[in-house]
């Protein structure tokens, strides 16, 4: 009898030993899943699925899907080829690697003098213009300041007409002045620019008047006729270029360039 009891005894003591060893293997397996699915998986996994037959289209997913550490230097690249993935697989390996230029804003001090290249948008004369009319320009090339853009490339850019006087009789030329007024930063705001431009026609005043004189000596009231002849207008054609400056240290808000992981 007590031999039947001890024998009854141990046998439960096994069974609770284990059980208690199974349940911590399973526990200890589910730990090791839960970390494989926080893991990034890298070439040697993909290679894995393809190994199991898994279709291109799983394969793929999985890449987009999941937290990846792809080796894609030229040389693996090629390897992988060689070993038969397709490119679909590659693809999506390449575009999860690849790091992915992200605008975010960020204000930064532009400072007084800063120098923003720009051009005229259209032919302008002293024959049409007025004192008091806009200028359009556009900016040549973007400008940027710690790593921030504050001026955008084809921004606008505006000055105005403070002199503009047509050519006239006597050989007299024509006069065009301009002051740059702002240039619209990327943040939409118009920053005081400074800048003067004076254009001149070519002017025969002088030459005009001598052959007037001389003219009158022997040809009389005929000489009169010298002086319907006009001076050149001035005029700017579209497309010069101007280096302009910011008038004043101002606060610009603008585009900084980041790189964001692509899964």
């Amino acid at each position: 009898m007590k031999k039947a009891l001890s024998l009854i005894l141990v046998f439960a003591l096994l069974t609770l030993f284990t059980g208690t060893s199974s349940l911590r293997a399973q526990e200890a397996k589910k730990t090791d899943s839960n970390v494989g699915n926080d893991r990034a998986i890298t070439n040697a996994d993909v290679l894995e699925m393809i190994k199991s037959g898994l279709s291109t289209e799983i394969i793929v997913a999985k890449i987009r899907t999941t937290r990846s550490e792809f080796d894609t230097t030229p040389a693996t690249l090629t390897g992988l080829k060689t070993k038969g993935v397709a490119d679909a697989i590659i693809v999506a390996m390449v575009n999860a690697s690849a790091s992915v230029p992200v605008p975010t804003e960020a204000a930064v001090k532009v400072q007084d003098g800063t120098e923003v290249q720009i051009q005229l948008l259209k032919n302008l004369s002293g024959q049409e213009a007025k004192v008091g009319d806009i200028v359009d320009f556009e900016i040549v090339r973007a400008v940027t300041v710690d790593g921030v853009t504050v001026f955008e490339r084809d921004g606008t850019a505006r000055a105005r007409i403070t002199t503009a006087k047509k050519s006239g009789r006597w050989g007299q030329a024509g006069k065009l002045e301009w002051a740059m007024q702002d240039v619209r930063a990327a943040d939409g705001k118009f920053i005081p620019a400074r800048f003067k431009k004076r254009e001149l026609g070519d002017s025969k005043g002088g030459t005009v008047a001598v052959a007037a004189v001389a003219s009158a000596l022997f040809v009389g009231p005929f000489a009169l006729l010298w002086g319907l002849k006009k001076g050149r207008p001035a005029i700017i054609p579209a497309g010069n270029r101007y280096t302009v400056f910011v008038d004043g240290d101002m606060t610009v808000t603008g585009k900084a360039m980041t790189t964001a992981q692509r899964n």
